[in-house]
């Protein structure tokens, strides 16, 4: 609110920022799942800040790897988050599988072994 006469084409001019701006908080916490992160400390913040940072830094470093889109189109960060997770710690996913489908195969053993 503002007591200032600004005009209606430069309050639109700020409003299409800020939709673009809380588009990107959106993307962020959804794309990359940095919504589970505290956000209630300085502390918080400051690590949600960094790693918001790395991600988009790690998926743009990747885009450039990518063909050229037609001007004006904004990648599929989804992918190319999928793309940066899968080829810098192949190695930590496969074992974060391995162990879920381990537990998968515990859990079935239990549910079809005879009650004594």
């Amino acid at each position: 609110m503002s007591n200032i006469n600004l005009g209606g084409k430069y309050l639109a001019r700020v409003g299409k920022r800020r939709w673009r701006i809380e588009g990107f908080f959106k993307t962020i916490k959804g794309r990359f799942g940095l919504e589970r992160f505290a956000q209630h400390s300085k502390k918080g913040v400051m690590r949600w800040w960094c790693l918001s940072g790395l991600a988009y830094l790690l998926c743009h470093l990747a885009d450039q790897d990518v063909p050229p889109r037609p001007l004006g189109t904004w990648p599929d960060w989804g992918a190319l988050a999928r793309t940066v997770r899968f080829s810098f710690i192949p190695e930590v996913r496969r074992k974060a599988i391995q162990l879920e489908l381990s537990e998968l195969d515990a859990f079935q053993d239990a549910l079809s072994a005879p009650a004594s």
